[in-house]
């Protein structure tokens, strides 16, 4: 089995096998990223294309010096996302949905919209980096194990910043 850093300089040389490796791998881990962020599933399997699209077009770009392929992958899909997002938003309001507006800003009418952004909230007061390893745990279901290895970090120090990170959330919702 090669491994994602391999990979990835024989994505570099234009090789389709290792694209189709990487996206064996990482698809899945990609799309939930992407539904997750996009709370739309056709949405997210466009995401899911066009970032494995980009990355045959881009790998150049990858440099391992700057972090790990997983890691490089799930930028471009987030950014991918993010800019799905910020199109949205432009949109302007057609008719008809001044009323489910006014269903959505009632608290009680979308719970789990108000947990999410709960929950976001308290990921915005950790650092980045703890931010990243929280996303990968918990949004892509990654084991410490493989967070450890995808971030080239010791599995201790992954499970130290996780459980350090998770208790700061806690602190961050109970204050809210």
């Amino acid at each position: 089995m090669t491994d994602e850093p391999t990979l990835m300089l024989m994505l570099r040389d234009g090789d389709e096998d290792a694209l189709a490796e990487l996206y064996a791998r990482l698809g899945g881990h990609v799309h939930a990223l992407a539904w997750w962020l996009l709370n739309d599933r056709e949405e997210a399997h466009e995401v899911l294309q066009d970032t494995f699209d980009r990355l045959f077009r881009r790998a150049h770009q990858y440099r391992p010096e700057l972090g790990s392929p997983r890691a490089f992958i799930y930028t471009v899909a987030r950014n991918e996302a993010l800019s799905r997002l910020r199109a949205r938003g432009a949109r302007p309001v057609l008719d008809g949905d001044e009323d489910l507006l006014g269903e959505l800003s009632t608290p009680s009418a979308s719970p789990d919209l108000d947990t999410r952004m709960m929950v976001q909230g308290a990921l915005v007061h950790l650092s980045a980096h703890d931010q990243t390893l929280i996303h990968d745990s918990f949004f892509l279901g990654l084991s410490h194990g493989e967070i450890a290895s995808a971030h080239a970090l010791p599995l201790g120090t992954v499970k130290t910043r996780v459980r350090r990170a998770l208790a700061r959330m806690r602190r961050t919702l109970e204050g809210s």
